[in-house]
């Protein structure tokens, strides 16, 4: 374990654990930020899930969290997998950033919301950040 990997995965983890807060947020009702953190579709709508879903996205982000302290300081029981789910992780990550060649990701078509504009500026070199801090933690896992 090299410092540098503690680092990364505190960071990656502290990261997590604010996007989960938010969306935990979300998920009880919050409506602050809610507007940019979802595209707008062709026809104008904007994307809603329930907030049943946004509750489910938070408690799978704070798991992710604790994925990249785990990466790190392994529970002995799953030491010999823990890297195959931080490259899953990782790869997952990366072709967010990717996108869907239409509505998110640095490959987008679909221009037309503030959501659009923060997902080019922050969201998806963020995501491609935390994907490549996964597969870093996953190289130097155990």
């Amino acid at each position: 374990m090299s410092v540098l990997s503690v680092v990364v995965a505190i960071l990656v983890a502290v990261i997590m654990l604010l996007v989960s807060l938010f969306h935990f947020y979300w998920a009880f009702g919050g409506e602050y930020g809610l507007q940019s953190a979802g595209p707008v579709m062709e026809e104008g709508a904007d994307f809603k899930p329930p907030a049943a879903v946004i509750f489910v996205v938070a408690c799978l982000l704070a798991g992710l969290a604790v994925l990249s302290l785990q990466l790190v300081w392994p529970w002995q029981p799953i030491k010999e997998y823990i890297a195959y789910v931080g490259y899953f992780t990782s790869l997952v990550f990366i072709v967010r950033s990717i996108g869907d060649f239409k509505y998110v990701g640095f490959f987008k078509k679909v221009y037309n919301s503030n959501f659009a504009n923060l997902d080019t500026k922050y969201f998806s070199p963020l995501i491609l950040a935390l994907g490549l801090g996964y597969g870093v933690l996953s190289v130097f896992a155990g």
